[in-house]
């Protein structure tokens, strides 16, 4: 099986080597090629990593022969790079019979392209929110990856990692995925339907069930806010219960803390998507985007249109402010 790497700038290398180095070890220990590689890049050139690192690639995406599966491998500001050019590639590649792949934000780049309509599929839980605005007809799972028979999703991170254990099982059984699991001092992988993210209790400590339920049903509601009455009833308490339990386990206040969550979904927002800022407001509850603003630079120091600016940008914004 001969999978075509698609490396985009900014790729995560903690996925592409979860997923590359368990096959790897596969080919070393049956003592045969059996999963190959190929290394692409939209131009041709090396590419360079969110840790900064460079890789050479074999050729440019248009320059691939044969293969029998893509794999688009990206990372953060993956709107940037999803240019007609690639989307065509990959709508090219689709036609050929190709399994078509991603992992972590790279399942951005199936759907722009429209290669995911009818199928399931799965990405970082933290751009999930922002996916699921931009193409609301796409079914997204939580998993930590999805396969199917001519599709393949992963959520990033280690769970690349569980993505080949699963391929090695069902190709070579349990006995070759646990030889190479402990090539790695790895456990045996995880299934797809554990959770991508760890719970409240293991986040904060908290071990309140009342509380659980409040946090959980905040996260379910950013888009349309609940009231602390609303938030209270739910939970079978007061809404002066509600504020205690807040201020005992988490130092705030119910409305701060909804507020905050609020915030990181529209950072998220912001530095993930090429929403309209108007509409990343109203997406996470905020009625009035002037209030939207003011809260926005509170809890982050800058505003949100700020935030979109490269690096070096903000910084002479900073120094202008100063003077």
């Amino acid at each position: 099986m001969t999978i075509a790497f698609l490396l985009v700038p900014d790729f995560s290398m903690m996925c592409f080597s979860s997923l590359v180095e368990p096959l790897r070890a596969l080919n070393r220990l049956v003592g045969h090629e059996y999963f190959k590689w190929v290394f692409l890049s939209q131009d041709g050139r090396p590419v360079l990593a969110s840790n900064g690192a460079s890789l050479n690639v074999h050729y440019p995406m248009d320059q691939l022969k044969s293969c029998d599966a893509i794999c688009v491998c990206t990372g953060i500001d993956v709107s940037h790079h999803a240019n007609d050019a690639t989307l065509g590639w990959l709508r090219q590649e689709a036609r050929k019979g190709r399994i078509m792949g991603a992992i972590s934000t790279g399942t951005y780049f199936l759907a722009k392209a429209g290669l995911l309509e009818g199928t399931k599929c799965t990405l970082h839980w933290e751009n999930q929110d922002s996916f699921r605005e931009l193409f609301p007809t796409i079914e997204v799972t939580n998993r930590l990856y999805e396969v199917s028979e001519r599709h393949f999703s992963c959520a990033g991170g280690t769970a690349a990692f569980d993505l080949a254990l699963s391929w090695i099982t069902s190709k070579f059984g349990n006995s070759a995925k646990t030889a190479v699991a402990d090539q790695f001092l790895h456990g045996t992988g995880r299934s797809p339907e554990e959770p991508q993210r760890n719970d409240w209790v293991e986040r904060y400590g908290i071990h309140n069930p009342k509380l659980l339920d409040v946090i959980r049903l905040m996260e379910d509601n950013l888009e349309e806010p609940m009231s602390r009455q609303e938030l209270a009833d739910t939970a079978n308490v007061s809404v002066r219960q509600l504020e205690r339990l807040f201020g005992k386990y988490l130092q705030s206040s119910p409305s701060s803390f909804y507020l905050q969550l609020r915030l990181e979904r529209a950072s998220y927002f912001l530095r993930q998507t090429a929403m309209p800022v108007s509409e990343i407001a109203i997406a996470c509850g905020f009625i009035s985007f002037s209030h939207f603003s003011r809260s926005y630079r509170k809890q982050f120091g800058r505003s949100p249109s700020e935030e979109r600016m490269p690096e070096y940008e903000r910084t002479d914004a900073k120094i202008i402010d100063t003077l």
